[in-house]
């Protein structure tokens, strides 16, 4: 055999491992519980809806997702404390776009939400996001 077509091989095996990996989506509810849920017959009104623009939700999502991914689960010997900050609606963020195209979001738990005296520490992190790259530039946690 070749060098080349060993080479080739090699990059055809490499790329099928890429077929293998699942994209992780939401959970859904059950249907029986999608069923019941009615629609507002006029959504998005004026005074009550908050409008992002993609590079702002994709910028979110990408700092969410590298933050505090879907699949990722408490250790079994969580505390409540612990179980709380792995939940994303405690969470709020700040977004700023600065002149060279990247998006500052900053990520941080409400922490009094998941203690009543406040002690959770170190629970946000701050991301310069290249949105039109799909990548995080830096970090800080």
């Amino acid at each position: 055999m070749t060098r080349a077509s060993l080479l080739f091989l090699s990059l055809v095996a490499l790329s099928g491992c890429s077929l293998f990996q699942r994209s992780m989506r939401p959970p859904h509810a059950p249907l029986e519980e999608a069923q019941k849920f009615v629609f507002p017959p006029l959504p998005f009104q004026e005074g009550r809806t908050t409008v992002l623009s993609g590079d702002v939700a994709t910028a979110v999502q990408l700092a969410m997702d590298d933050f505090l991914p879907l699949d990722r689960k408490p250790p079994k010997d969580a505390t409540p404390v612990e179980l709380c900050l792995f939940r994303r609606d405690i969470y709020q963020v700040s977004v700023e776009q600065l002149p060279d195209g990247i998006y500052l979001v900053g990520v941080y738990a409400r922490t009094e939400l998941c203690d009543p005296n406040d002690t959770a520490t170190d629970a946000g992190g701050l991301y310069a996001v290249d949105v039109r790259r799909g990548l995080i530039v830096a970090q800080q946690r």
